[in-house]
């Protein structure tokens, strides 16, 4: 990748869809996580207009991957309550 690929994926922004496919999850569930803060939280570039930044994405993924702690408390998954 070259300089000016990786300076565009450091700035690039995703809304909820993409955030969504990027994790295999559905859309609320993009909006649950966030409440919950068990994914960075959105920037708001407008009055309807909210969106995540791909690193910081990338970076929570990187860090759950390697076991770390990750913001969030509870790390729910299959049988837990809705």
């Amino acid at each position: 990748m070259d300089e000016l690929q990786v300076r565009k994926t450091d700035v690039a922004v995703v809304n909820v869809r993409e955030v969504a496919e990027l994790l295999g999850v559905c859309v609320r569930s993009v909006w649950r996580m966030s409440l919950k803060g068990e994914i960075p939280p959105p920037i708001r570039l407008g009055a309807r207009v909210v969106r995540w930044r791909l690193s910081d994405l990338r970076e929570h993924l990187d860090r759950k991957a390697a076991g770390k702690n990750v913001a969030g408390g509870a790390q729910g998954g299959r049988g837990t309550r809705r």
